[in-house]
């Protein structure tokens, strides 16, 4: 396919998730909505097009989605919620060649956008949680409710065979032949490739999540240690995210967890490509 012809199908891809989410079925009060499946077009565009074009492509509707009005409080939380939010929605493209590639590609897109959101929601959001409700469970709740309905639309719509078939006729018309066969002929095996880079991408995350637990624990022991002398470490703190971390360690230990767990499947992935390469 040429470069021109991937650039056109990815703007249209776009343009359609920007019209469809300016059509929202229901808005949330500080960001987010239940749209008429307008994420699934920046799953279709890393569908048709592969995780990289796909990834800008919601890099793309980011960006138009901001200039009809965003709610930013910190360049972070942009990044979070604008940028990498929609980016994630492209990483559909990594699962095009398996069996049923789109659902699983939309559901891992998905996922991505709600852990970015949560993320966001969690450090950048918190004083809004009802008194007594943990800021995670805040944001939580807050996010689930707007991306879970969608979701399970677009998935319940993309499943109808007279839906499937329309997407196959396009698939066909858009893709190269031999990658078309690919993508339509797969037995749903994970290939090394893909192990490979799923394998990568959880370690990186569980590696973050681990790196950004090791910081939390120093920091409370800091904290711990001026709390006896009778000081308040970060009472004149400029960084929100240091008060954040403060009032919420008792999470520590449900991070530590996650980020060994993730690195539990990242090594059990990465070391299954070695041995299959062995074999």
């Amino acid at each position: 396919m040429s470069k021109a012809k991937m650039i056109t199908v990815g703007a249209v891809c776009v343009a359609m998730a920007f019209l469809l989410n300016q059509v929202a079925i229901f808005r949330m009060p500080m960001g987010g909505s239940v749209t008429p499946a307008s994420m699934l077009f920046i799953a279709l565009a890393g569908y048709w097009l592969g995780p990289l074009y796909g990834i800008l492509a919601g890099v793309a509707m980011g960006l138009l989605d901001t200039a009809t009005g965003a709610w930013v409080v910190h360049p972070m939380q942009y990044v979070l919620d604008y940028i990498l939010g929609f980016a994630m929605l492209g990483t559909a493209g990594f699962f095009r060649k398996w069996r049923h590639g789109l659902q699983i590609g939309y559901v891992v897109g998905v996922l991505g956008r709600f852990a970015m959101v949560f993320l966001s929601g969690f450090i950048f959001f918190y004083m809004y949680a009802p008194e007594g409700q943990h800021a995670a469970i805040y944001s939580l709740i807050y996010n689930m409710t707007y991306i879970a309905p969608e979701m399970i639309v677009s998935l319940v719509i993309i499943s109808l065979p007279s839906m499937k078939h329309a997407i196959d006729v396009v698939t066909k018309s858009i893709v190269p032949h031999e990658t078309y066969l690919a993508m339509t002929k797969s037995k749903g095996s994970v290939s090394p490739k893909a192990r490979l880079i799923t394998g990568g991408v959880i370690g990186v995350v569980g590696s973050m999540a681990f790196v950004l637990v090791s910081h939390i624990t120093r920091l409370e022991a800091i904290t711990i240690t001026y709390a006896s002398t009778g000081a308040a470490l970060f009472s004149d703190a400029p960084s929100r995210i240091y008060r954040i971390i403060e009032r919420n360690t008792e999470q520590i230990f449900a991070l530590q967890t996650a980020g060994v767990v993730l690195l539990a499947i990242a090594v059990a992935l990465l070391f299954s490509v070695m041995l299959q390469d062995k074999e």
